[in-house]
């Protein structure tokens, strides 16, 4: 099973430690790429996805997804 988190913040770093060591495989977004980066880094399947931008960096991931978590805030505009 694939889980896929838009919004790898305090709760979605969580959701994915829990669905990874559940045996899930998890990917999930991030609007930095500072913060991919360092999520990556200790093995997270980060991508850098703002909101306004198209899919294309993130619609694999999301179309092999068996479940969907949404922890994004709302953008700050």
């Amino acid at each position: 099973m694939k889980t896929f988190i838009f919004g790898l913040g305090f709760s979605g770093q969580e959701i994915d430690r829990a669905a990874r060591a559940g045996g899930f495989s998890s990917s999930g977004t991030t609007r930095s790429a500072d913060k991919a980066q360092k999520l990556q880094a200790s093995g997270v399947n980060a991508l850098v996805f703002s909101g306004a931008s198209d899919l294309s960096n993130i619609s694999a991931a999301l179309s092999d997804a068996t479940h969907l978590v949404v922890c994004a805030g709302p953008d700050a505009s």
